[in-house]
């Protein structure tokens, strides 16, 4: 999906799944939102320079620290597994199972990393927050490209040949189905916003209910995409 997709479904399911916490603590939503978006964006290493300054320049900004650092770390390591570096432009780097794993783990490494340099911070629980939203960002990214006729090669680089893809085409403005998808998160965060306000949901329930509704959510976005798995030909997805 292009970005604006990426950071606006990303943040409806931020809601979904955190509104018990906002709504004990409202000045963790912009902390819980800032990683979710970086999240979001973070896996789109193919992303081209902006021809002029706008609201995607940070953005692009970010992803060039991000290659320049973490990601040659990652494409150093696959290298000394593999005996030969995959392509640093290659955005199934970031589209795989191996990234996401990498990503999610090199994440939670710093975070305990800085808490163990700072155990008494009491800015911690911002930390882990933000942590964790740059996680949840990115499993959302990753569901969100599911969706999509390019879909995920799931292995890459270890293997080339296990895809999984959609059949959206996010470009297609036919296609209405992204459209279907943003009124159906908005509905639902209506919804939990009601059932908690009235109270109708007890406060034991709270997470629960939001876990329960983000997962029918993302099923129905997937069953709609029509997701399936199948077997390319090596190579097949090189810089889609």
């Amino acid at each position: 999906m292009i970005t604006r997709h990426h950071i606006s479904l990303a943040c409806g399911g931020m809601l979904i799944l955190y509104l018990p916490l906002i709504s004990g603590n409202l000045f963790l939503l912009p902390v819980v939102g800032g990683g979710v978006c970086v999240g979001a964006v973070l896996p789109d290493i193919q992303m081209k320079r902006p021809r002029q300054f706008n609201a995607l320049s940070p953005a692009w900004l970010m992803i060039q620290v991000f290659k320049r650092t973490v990601l040659r770390l990652y494409i150093s390591l696959c290298g000394r597994i593999l005996g030969q570096e995959p392509e640093s432009e290659d955005k199934r780097l970031t589209h795989s199972l191996p990234g996401l794993f990498f990503l999610t783990g090199f994440i939670t490494s710093c975070m305990f990393l800085i808490m163990g340099l700072f155990p008494f911070s009491p800015e911690l629980h911002y930390v882990r927050v933000f942590s964790a939203g740059i996680i949840v960002g990115l499993l959302f990214h990753f569901l969100e490209d599911l969706c999509t006729k390019k879909g995920l090669c799931l292995m890459y680089p270890f293997n080339e040949t296990c895809r999984i893809a959609g059949s959206i085409r996010p470009c297609n403005r036919e296609d209405l189905r992204i459209r279907h998808f943003h009124i159906l998160t908005g509905v639902a965060i209506a919804a939990m916003l009601l059932l908690y306000s009235t109270g109708l949901c007890p406060e034991d329930l709270k997470w629960p209910v939001s876990i329960g509704t983000l997962a029918v959510c993302t099923v129905m976005m997937l069953h709609d995409a029509e997701v399936r798995m199948t077997t390319s030909s090596r190579g097949d997805q090189q810089r889609t």
